[in-house]
């Protein structure tokens, strides 16, 4: 057998060369270019996120309400990794749909805010219960489409 068989392809392990910013910016505008019609599916996709994950289930007899972020939050670490990121998902689609950069560092920071109290065993898992980071998101991002609208017409 011939050692060209065994060798790697030494071209695929080379280093790329960086994009250009030009080339940044071209491919960010392509990624925003949603149209209408998929800009409202992707809101409403996002919308259900943030319910399925903050308030799917109401607990009987009270008004308290438990979503997948509670329930997986149960799991040590893996549960907590997981919710994150469902929640970097929300926050690249929130890019997507042109959240301004504020926005953005809101958002993440209710993120952190959620995984890093996730992390502490009991106590985390009941603030995931009264800390919604992407019930409180969803709405950061209304707002901030309501602004872009506003500002739009």
């Amino acid at each position: 057998m011939s050692m060209r068989y065994l060798s790697p392809n030494l071209s695929r392990l080379s280093p790329r060369r960086p994009r250009s910013p030009e080339v940044v910016k071209e491919v960010d505008k392509r990624l925003r270019a949603l149209s209408p019609e998929d800009r409202q599916k992707l809101i409403v996709r996002l919308r259900k996120i943030a319910h399925l994950f903050d308030d799917a289930v109401r607990v009987p007899g009270t008004k308290i309400t438990l979503g997948w972020d509670a329930v997986l939050g149960l799991v040590p670490f893996f549960g907590d990794a997981t919710t994150t990121a469902v929640s970097a998902y929300f926050l690249w689609e929130a890019h997507r749909l042109g959240a301004s950069r504020w926005t953005m560092v809101k958002m993440v920071g209710n993120v952190l805010i959620d995984f890093v109290i996730g992390l502490v065993p009991l106590v985390g898992d009941l603030a995931d219960i009264g800390f919604r980071a992407n019930r409180r998101n969803m709405k950061l991002l209304e707002k901030e489409l309501d602004k872009i609208e506003k500002g739009a017409k």
